[in-house]
């Protein structure tokens, strides 16, 4: 079975069920925009420092500008290492659930520690790569049985350009919730399957 909810894809086998990612166009314009944004940045920080001769306005600018390049330097570096293509799924057979929240990272944990995703907002606050943004994005999250929420997606509330979307907030947020309340309904299947095994040992 396949699940299409905008750029999320979910399939189901028998063997396993997966979340897979891919970067819409609007991704990849703001990526290009960001790398486009923080090269602009970079220049022109290097340019105002080369000069021979600085006065304090130069300086108390050169600090501005070297700040505004580190945060559209971060923002940038969030949006490349996300995590496209499989970014979780649950092995029947093994009972385990993986995620990769990034390029560089992939964690696993076992199906009886994990109460399921959410979409909330809700005690959550942007990480120190996100303050660029005018809001903070609508993050889809993994919510373990001891308390724990992992970051798994960022999904923008904002526009870079606006593309027809005038809603963007509203938007992430009914993607987001739709996403989790699918792999939620799997996973809470495979939950109970596993019960059902224990019950019959």
């Amino acid at each position: 079975m396949q699940t299409e909810i905008d750029n999320f894809r979910i399939i189901e086998t028998p063997e396993a069920a997966e979340l897979w990612f891919r970067r819409s166009f609007k991704d990849w314009f703001d990526l290009f925009f960001s790398l486009l944004f923080t090269g602009g940045a970079a220049w022109l920080t290097a340019f105002v420092f080369q000069r021979d001769e600085m006065g304090g306005g130069s300086i108390v600018f050169g600090v501005f500008i070297t700040i505004i390049t580190v945060l559209l330097a971060a923002d940038c570096w969030s949006r490349v290492v996300s995590a496209t293509g499989r970014i979780l799924w649950i092995d029947k057979r093994a009972k385990t659930l993986t995620i990769r929240p990034n390029i560089f990272t992939r964690r696993t944990f076992p199906l009886k520690a994990v109460a399921g995703l959410t979409s909330s907002e809700r005690g959550s606050r942007p990480d120190r790569l996100h303050y660029i943004r005018r809001s903070l994005p609508r993050t889809l999250r993994l919510r373990l049985k001891n308390g724990r929420l992992v970051a798994l997606a960022y999904l923008p509330t904002n526009n870079t350009f606006n593309f027809g979307n005038r809603y963007p907030r509203t938007e992430a947020i009914m993607r987001a919730k739709k996403v989790a309340d699918e792999m939620n309904r799997l996973l809470d299947a495979e939950l109970k399957r596993e019960g059902a095994a224990h019950q019959r040992k």
